[in-house]
């Protein structure tokens, strides 16, 4: 199976400069969500077809993080790029697409690129209904209890033979609450049959994909509309309140994957997941913490309130991170204590290590991020600075508001006070 996903549009009721398909969801652009979908489901070759932005979404390809799944480390397929020069519809888009499938007869897949909530379980299941069947064309629907805004399924009979687009409805059509979700399986020869007879005779004077089914059931072809999408799967993001609304459900998703592997949270929503996070059973997360993907936190954590563990960071089982707590690009030990008001970049620390409140890894020095090294069961004093980089040894103590400076190395065991911080002495009794 090949696919085509659509991503040419303006996205004009955004109202912003960045394209919208790269605007993010929980950390990620939503055009990363639909490739990452396609490539579980096996799809190796996409058109993207692109428009407004195209530069932009052509840098976003080149950057590996943006399209590896989370938590695989596996980049996915480089899709073909086609130009959409004038947005005339989404029938037009995908007739734009046609010369990258030369030669080719099997099922095409088309997903508009603003559809991040699609599970690949609804995918699975939409795809294997199709081959199932063995329709000219099946389409992903959804039961909406208030379907204004979208595309309406047509049948008679229960048999399924068109779309109407909510502008072009009557007011019989406009009360079925069974709508398009945008997302299509077309044998390719009735696809471009389909698109070869359409016409722009529509309130927008556009070329719909939907008006191909019309076309396909005149001529008295099979086709199926199953109603498998839910709810929010089925909704596009079209501006600023279906973004957030598509935030929202994206990390419940997140919250309630990882309460099924044991993990409780607090208040689940104050508490803010991205996709592709690990986390150990009996970790307990405090309200008001933002956790980005590619983090893993190992068993019996504690983690919050008012924390920010940011990519790139692991943390050893029993570890506390706590209230005001930012840790970046850090691996962080077992039984690690670091309770308040701490800022922890670039940082290895060993296990059974105090933080005190008000530590800081200054590790940006203007042009380099520099790392900090800290062993096992150190003490560090409240309100301790490291200008990075710095080595400190097993067992060795900083007293409250030293100030280690940059190249600093403590020896294990050893003790510095302030700043700059130098080794303290043992006082000689008479």
């Amino acid at each position: 199976m090949r696919a085509v996903v659509l991503a040419a549009g303006k996205g004009t009721r955004m109202r912003s400069s960045l394209v919208k398909v790269l605007h993010p969801v929980m950390g990620r652009p939503m055009l990363a969500y639909v490739l990452d979908q396609l490539a579980q489901l096996g799809i190796r070759e996409i058109v993207l077809v692109v428009g407004h932005g195209a530069d932009e979404i052509r840098s976003f390809l080149k950057r590996r993080d943006a399209v590896s799944a989370p938590g695989t480390g596996r980049r996915n397929p480089a899709p073909t790029l086609v130009f959409q020069k004038q947005q005339r519809g989404t029938g037009h888009a995908v007739l734009r697409a046609r010369p990258k499938f030369s030669g080719y007869s099997g099922d095409i897949l088309i997903w508009p690129g603003d559809m991040p909530l699609v599970t690949l379980e609804t995918l699975k299941q939409f795809l294997a209904a199709h081959h199932k069947a063995k329709p000219q064309a099946s389409v992903l629907s959804s039961l909406q209890i208030e379907p204004s805004g979208y595309g309406r399924i047509l049948r008679a009979g229960g048999k399924f033979f068109g779309i109407r687009e909510e502008l072009d409805a009557s007011e019989s059509e406009k009360r079925i609450q069974e709508v398009n979700s945008g997302i299509y399986l077309f044998q390719s020869a009735a696809l471009w049959k389909g698109l070869s007879e359409i016409r722009p005779s529509n309130q927008k004077n556009e070329f719909y994909l939907t008006d191909t089914i019309e076309v396909l059931a005149a001529r008295g072809c099979r086709l199926e509309a199953f109603p498998f999408a839910t709810l929010p799967e089925a909704q596009g993001i079209n501006d600023r309140r279906d973004l957030g609304e598509a935030h929202r459900m994206m990390k419940n998703r997140e919250i309630i994957n990882h309460q099924e592997r044991g993990v409780t949270f607090v208040s689940p929503d104050q508490t803010f997941i991205e996709p592709g996070v690990k986390i150990g059973a009996d970790t307990v997360i405090y309200p008001w913490c933002y956790i980005e993907s590619g983090v893993s936190i190992g068993k019996g954590c504690q983690i919050g309130p008012f924390s920010k563990i940011r990519k790139g960071t692991t943390l050893g089982a029993n570890t506390v991170i706590g209230s005001f707590v930012e840790v970046s690009r850090s691996k962080i030990g077992r039984k690690v204590l670091a309770k308040h008001l701490a800022y922890l970049g670039d940082a290895e620390i060993g296990d059974e290590t105090n933080i005190g409140a008000g530590t800081i890894t200054a590790n940006f020095d203007g042009k380099n991020k520099n790392k900090t090294q800290i062993g096992k069961k150190v003490f560090v004093g409240s309100n301790t600075v490291f200008v990075a980089p710095v080595r400190i040894g097993d067992g060795a103590h900083t007293g409250a508001g030293a100030v280690l400076t940059k190249g600093t190395k403590v020896k294990a065991g050893g003790v510095v006070v302030g700043v700059p911080a130098k080794p303290l002495r043992k006082l000689k009794h008479s």
